[in-house]
């Protein structure tokens, strides 16, 4: 898994001594800033042995000598530590968005079911001054190369953080911010940056059904996307963009595209193609197939109801949660199918989770039951990250690991967040899963002057 990911924009491990020449060059000046145990060891050794350390530790190690600080803070270098660090941890670290005492700030902090201290299983990283409390939601649950994507809905405000390294940025504002949206976030391996693209519906008088928009880094702007949406996809992108804003179903990000689900609701009949996809590299769409479920004869729900239909990313594979709960608290089932080819637009049962005692109890009867991740390995065994939440005047909401093969489910943080008034919308995700990650968010110096902080950043 990892080889074939240096092969797409990673460097290889050949092409590192090239990174390793230059960061530590053969004079004397290195013998007197490099610690003594990096002297005894061969460079491409060394390197090997940076790469496997933990985002805090190179963080501090920038202050090492300068070639040290121009290593990490290379593109080469973060893809490498990205690769090398590419495993499932086997218990499952959160990204946690909470609102603060004051009215105007959102707290982000990480929550770990892996240490007994209560100061590392709860630790705040940042707070985010300009977001109201409640307001600021996760926007995708999986974190794309370490990278998270939230959005301010009051404002409304996109952001991109960086968890491991406590950086938090703020995109300018979009020239249509009040129109019905879906954001994703994306990785373009061949520029080794971040995209954050947006699928924007038109109002019925306007020339443009439907718009994408991308925001780049280097730009630091919003501009239409290169390859524009085809006509012949405009409604699938409509209903992609509806299906997202009603049922909180969010674009899911694998293997290079961002996928999202559409609602068939919008058709009279069931589509061949179940979602419409976007090349971050490309900046071009395409649609995948749909799974075999989802016949073209099979009854539809009207648009009130929810096709209790998610995607997520498991194991760096796309999948489909399909969400089969009929309101029995025993024989119900959750199914998670995978997309074994694009091209071909196969598909493959991965796991079925049976709703039956205390499993049946505990995600039976929640509202909203969303699939997030997986964690672990085959050899250690793999568990699934599941969230619930029930909406009223208070949101109640859980997150769960469930491991398939012994059937057991463990609650690991439960969150109740009160509101001001009665509703029964869907409501935002507040949990992201935590990955280790050097990719920077690209904070800039006049974003830190502003009157209000972004972020205050606690590094200790």
């Amino acid at each position: 898994m990892g080889s074939s990911k240096r092969e797409s924009g990673m460097p290889s491990c050949g092409e590192s001594v090239k990174i390793t020449a230059e960061a530590f060059p053969s004079n004397k000046r290195k013998k007197a800033v490099v610690p003594l145990c990096a002297r005894l060891l061969p460079d491409d050794m060394m390197l090997e042995v940076l790469l496997r350390l933990p985002v805090k530790s190179i963080l501090r190690f920038q202050a090492v000598c300068r070639s040290w600080a121009a290593l990490f803070s290379s593109k080469d270098f973060c893809s490498l530590h990205m690769a090398t660090s590419k495993v499932p941890p086997q218990a499952p670290k959160l990204l946690v968005v909470s609102p603060t005492a004051e009215l105007d700030s959102t707290s982000v902090c990480s929550y770990s079911t892996s240490s007994s201290s209560s100061s590392s299983r709860d630790a705040l990283l940042f707070t985010v001054d300009s977001a109201r409390r409640n307001s600021m939601e996760v926007v995708m649950p999986s974190p794309c190369c370490g990278l998270t994507l939230l959005f301010d809905a009051v404002a409304p405000a996109y952001y991109v953080c960086n968890a491991s390294r406590r950086e938090v940025t703020r995109l300018p504002p979009h020239s249509l911010p009040k129109y019905d949206s879906s954001a994703g976030l994306g990785f373009d391996a061949r520029t080794r940056e971040y995209k954050v693209v947006r699928l924007i519906n038109g109002f019925s008088d306007e020339k443009e059904m439907i718009r994408c928009d991308v925001y780049t880094p280097r730009a630091d702007r919003w501009r239409p996307a290169a390859g524009g949406v085809p006509f012949k996809l405009s409604l699938f992108a409509n209903s992609a963009v509806a299906h997202a804003m009603v049922n909180k179903i969010p674009p899911a990000f694998a293997n290079g595209f961002l996928h999202w689900l559409i609602n068939p609701s919008f058709f009279f009949r069931r589509p061949r193609a179940a979602i419409i996809s976007f090349s971050v590299a490309e900046e071009t769409f395409g649609c995948v197939r749909s799974p075999p479920f989802w016949g073209p004869t099979e009854h539809l729900r009207s648009w009130a109801q929810s096709e209790r239909e998610h995607l997520v990313v498991m194991d760096d594979q796309l999948c489909i949660v399909r969400d089969l709960r009929n309101g029995n608290p025993d024989g119900s089932t959750l199914e998670i199918w995978g997309l074994l080819d694009c091209g071909s637009g196969d598909w493959s049962l991965k796991h079925r989770i049976d709703l039956f005692g205390q499993v049946g109890r505990e995600l039976g009867e929640p509202k909203v039951v969303r699939v997030i991740g997986s964690v672990g390995n085959g050899t250690l065994g793999k568990k699934i990250v599941i969230a619930t939440s029930e909406c009223w005047v208070e949101f109640q909401k859980k997150v769960y690991t469930y491991d398939p093969r012994c059937q057991i489910l463990e609650a690991i943080l439960s969150v109740t967040e009160t509101h001001t008034r009665l509703t029964r919308l869907i409501p935002g995700s507040r949990f992201s899963l935590f990955e280790e990650s050097l990719a920077p968010v690209h904070k800039r110096d006049d974003e830190l002057a502003m009157p209000y902080t972004l972020a205050k950043l606690m590094m200790s």
